[in-house]
């Protein structure tokens, strides 16, 4: 094919007759100028491609090329290299008071939390310290009175089979601390108390001690016993209900006290150690068997004392080689 035959319309071009001269009469469109006929395109070399459109800009045909040239569009605003003027007022003296006040303030409240948590850590130690005491005083000092308590009934078994081998008829005089029986209450405890002579601090410390004006074991009148308020002596005097059992074990018997009621009276009434408790001057009857126990209260202060009562309700002869009244082992008896 010849650049004669060229069409830009993609059409080849052939030789054809001359067309017939138009009739008078009627309007002719005149024919195109070989001469102005646009110059045949050119190849394009081998060597060179166009470029390709992205698939979406065939679809757009008739459409302006909607693809920026490549710094055609900025995403991002432009930010100027100049400094952006502080705003009207910015280094006035009212501004500068809020700041300096906003600086004080912010040393205020600095100092604040400083003073807030040096309270807090003092607290939080007093709190410990506080804990470990009462950790000390229910498994420390309770562990130390058992222990004692043990050594006091180790003696207290010596002397029993010493002193009833000899006569075997009278148990003998205790001296200030000595200890001279027992006492069982299965309702709050499930071992035994030795208890001792005298009510005096020293005498008391690792047991209950009887009170010296009153009656002993199974007498008539009121025997007294004065204990410490910790676990491991009386605090748990408390949890004793009417009709709960207390064994006073001696030498040669068991007592059995039966719980009657329970007072509390202030440190200076003295009056609960009477022969018939809470009633000065009044000689005991035939039923004033009295077993009085107490404590201090409340739980940690020792203004008040918590008392007991409890009257004699039965009595064993004790025999070493038998066997426990139920009463003091048994809560249910």
């Amino acid at each position: 094919m010849n650049d004669q035959d060229w069409s830009p319309f993609g059409e080849e071009l052939s030789s054809s007759p001359p067309r017939p001269a138009p009739s008078a009469g009627r309007a002719t469109v005149p024919a195109p100028d070989p001469a102005a006929r646009p110059s045949p395109r050119p190849h394009p070399p081998h060597d060179q491609t166009a470029p390709l459109r992205p698939p979406s800009a065939a679809k757009k045909q008739g459409r302006p090329d909607l693809i920026p040239a490549p710094d055609a569009t900025a995403i991002l605003p432009q930010i100027p290299d100049a400094p952006v003027p502080a705003p009207e007022g910015a280094e006035s003296a009212t501004r500068k008071k809020q700041t300096v006040k906003r600086h004080r303030d912010g040393e205020a409240a600095g100092k604040t939390r400083k003073t807030v948590r040096g309270v807090g850590e003092v607290l939080i130690t007093f709190g410990v310290v506080v804990l470990l005491y009462a950790a000390y005083e229910v498994f420390g000092v309770s562990a130390e009175i058992n222990n004692q308590q043990e050594d006091l009934s180790s003696e207290l078994d010596v002397l029993w089979d010493t002193e009833g081998g000899e006569d075997g008829d009278a148990a003998p005089v205790p001296e200030l601390g000595d200890a001279f029986a027992r006492m069982w209450a299965p309702d709050i405890r499930p071992e035994s108390w030795v208890i001792v002579e005298g009510t005096d601090l020293a005498d008391i410390e690792y047991a209950p001690g009887r009170y010296l004006d009153g009656a002993y074991p199974g007498e008539q009148g009121n025997f007294t016993l004065a204990g410490h308020n910790v676990p491991a002596i009386f605090q748990k005097i408390r949890e004793l209900e009417a009709g709960d059992k207390v064994v006073i074990e001696t030498m040669d018997h068991f007592y059995v006290y039966e719980v009657q009621e329970h007072v509390v009276v202030d440190e200076t009434q003295v009056e609960i150690t009477e022969p018939v408790p809470g009633e000065p001057g009044v000689e005991p009857g035939e039923d004033d068997y009295w077993l009085t126990l107490f404590t201090c209260h409340p739980l940690w202060d020792n203004y008040e004392r918590y008392v007991v009562y409890s009257q004699l309700v039965e009595t064993y002869e004790r025999d070493p080689d038998g066997e426990m009244p139920d009463e003091a082992i048994d809560a249910e008896a």
